[in-house]
């Protein structure tokens, strides 16, 4: 009887580990990618509008036509082994060593299906590695002359090796534009020798007059977020990539959605869409000015239909994986308090000359951890001090002020550089409410008036600031603006485009918005935002200039102050 027992337990046990080794027999495999492919030093870049590709006769994408429009939706879009996420060819695509013989892609074709927006005549070509010299072999809608398209493909070298200076990053200008046919619109076209500047138009040393066709060196530049503009020879700004907005046809500017009378019921802006970007250190960067079928014109439709031209249009585009920064910050001081020159000190360092009152120091860059900083009198003398713990990517301003008392103080602020930004709608984490500005019109206020507790800035009459209204209500940015307390909830007012309104300011109380209206702070206007008009190539000066901004309030209202209180106005990316 217990032996029967015994082989019942037995049989239990049995099923119970089978059962268990059926489980551990199921496994599922979530990569993209479920062959990881070794790359070969070559990489192709497409900026013609190609979807397709074939190498050795072999087909790399699925070849899936598009819907009528042009575009992929679901039904159209099946993952193959070498493209596995939608099976059509993206921007860059790095060619896998295993289609390489003998260190060679051979009938390199691309093609798209698309009869909307047609990659050039497709013909075949070849790649020969060198392990020791990568390159990228360009893709472009290519025009030398009115003759029509020749040779569509460059063959590029392509650095891999980082700065000297592990906190800067490597930039070089590309230029394959392209010379308008009998057939393009004649406003939309900056050819010729290019040239990468500033936001402001300061030209950068060795990215100048580039010619059609030639490419510079790579040029070092510090770390941080600029918005590089390209220009031809004209002065005339050629436009980026990825703008939404429509573009006038006579000026090559882009148009508004305020729907007032002109072309297509809109009106020019007068602006040129350059992306605002953080460079990151280590990073290296290819800007490349090359012909598109992506701009788009208005049709003269009233109901505001537009249809896709060709035009010349940069990008950016990554040489080497962008690497994450951990181990830098960057830096800048302000002087916020009437009557006095100071000088900014980290860790017994000078961080920038001596500042008079209103005056900001360029930027710095330190390595993270915690830093002493200090703001120090015309002798040397410790005005105020503080400490400053530093992680990766920070940008801070430091502010130099006095409190109501007269004492000195240092207020921090924490400036938003990637355009990134909390939509007001989420999934459970959140992930699905992250929205991104490549081009912000975005102000942070702040208050360092000390006969003013707080401060509210407005629009005209008193009014909210206009935005967009598909973000959160971001007006809040400008309320309440306690002396020497920078906002951290929603810190930045985010203007529309080219946004038209003035900012005033009134001395307002808790409970009471927008409050009294102080007469005697005269308002600022839009075009205050412009660093140089002179850069402006256009009919008329645009209302405001794309940026990361800070307002501040400063001086005083008293009647017998030597510095009135004014408002300057600090902008945070070059």
């Amino acid at each position: 009887m217990m032996k029967m027992k015994t082989t019942h337990i037995l049989m239990a046990a049995a099923v119970l580990l089978t059962a268990c080794s059926k489980k551990l027999d199921y496994s599922y495999d979530n990569r993209v990618n479920q062959q990881p492919l070794t790359a070969s030093t070559m990489r192709l870049v497409n900026l013609a509008g190609a979807t397709e590709l074939q190498i050795n006769g072999q087909k790399l994408t699925s070849f899936t036509a598009p819907d009528f429009e042009g575009g992929y939706g679901p039904d159209q879009t099946r993952g193959t082994r070498w493209f596995p996420e939608n099976g059509r060819l993206g921007t860059t695509y790095t060619i896998p060593a295993a289609l390489l013989k003998n260190g060679r892609a051979d009938s390199i074709m691309f093609s798209s299906l698309s009869q909307k927006v047609g990659a050039p005549p497709a013909r075949p070509f070849s790649a020969v590695e060198d392990v020791n010299k990568p390159a990228d072999y360009y893709f472009v809608r290519f025009r030398p002359n009115q003759a029509g398209f020749i040779d569509s493909l460059f063959r590029i070298p392509r650095d891999i090796s980082p700065a000297v200076d592990a906190g800067s990053c490597k930039v070089r200008l590309l230029n394959l534009s392209s010379t308008p046919d009998g057939h393009s619109v004649p406003g939309l076209y900056r050819n010729g020798p290019m040239s990468v500047t500033l936001a402001d138009g300061t030209a950068i040393p060795g990215l100048s007059n580039v010619a059609p066709g030639a490419y510079s060196a790579y040029v070092e530049l510090p770390y941080g977020t600029y918005q590089f503009k390209v220009l031809n020879s004209e002065g005339k700004e050629v436009p980026a990539s990825g703008s939404y907005n429509t573009t006038n046809p006579v000026t090559g500017t882009l148009m508004d959605l305020q729907g007032t009378p002109g072309i297509g019921g809109n009106k020019d802006t007068w602006l040129t869409f350059a992306p605002i970007k953080t460079y990151q250190p280590g990073g290296i960067y290819t800007i490349v000015v090359a012909g598109s079928m992506e701009t788009k014109i208005p049709t003269g439709n009233p109901n505001g239909e537009t249809t896709n031209t060709e035009s010349n249009i940069f990008r950016i585009i990554a040489d080497v994986p962008e690497p994450v920064n951990i181990s830098y910050a960057r830096i800048q001081g302000v002087n916020a308090a009437a009557g006095k020159t100071i000088s900014w000190q980290v860790d017994g360092q000078p961080m920038g000359a001596a500042l008079p009152y209103t005056k900001q120091t360029t930027y710095s860059r330190y390595t993270t951890g915690t830093h002493i900083v200090k703001a120090l009198g015309d002798g040397g003398q410790v005005l105020a001090e503080s400490s400053l713990p530093l992680q990766p990517g920070d940008n801070l301003t430091l502010w130099y002020y006095h409190r109501k008392d007269g004492t000195p103080a240092i207020s921090v602020s924490a400036n938003n550089m990637s355009g990134k930004y909390f939509g007001g709608t989420a999934t459970e984490d959140g992930s699905y409410g992250i929205f991104k500005d490549a081009w912000p019109f975005w102000i942070r206020f702040m208050n360092f008036c000390p006969d003013m507790e707080e401060v509210t800035f407005t629009a005209d009459n008193g009014l909210p600031f206009p935005g967009l209204n598909t973000l959160p209500n971001t007006n809040s940015a400008a309320q309440h603006i306690a002396l020497g307390a920078p906002m951290t909830d929603n810190p930045y007012v985010m203007m529309y485009v080219n946004f038209p309104s003035r900012i005033f300011s009134y001395a307002s109380h808790p409970g009471v918005l927008p409050g009294d209206w102080i007469r005697s702070i005269t308002p600022l206007t839009s075009r205050n935002f412009i660093a140089r008009p002179e850069l402006y190539k256009t009919p008329e000066l645009p209302q405001s200039e794309p940026g990361v901004y800070t307002v501040a309030l400063v001086g005083s209202t008293a009647a017998n102050a030597t510095e009135k209180a004014r408002m300057i106005i600090v902008k945070h990316n070059n």
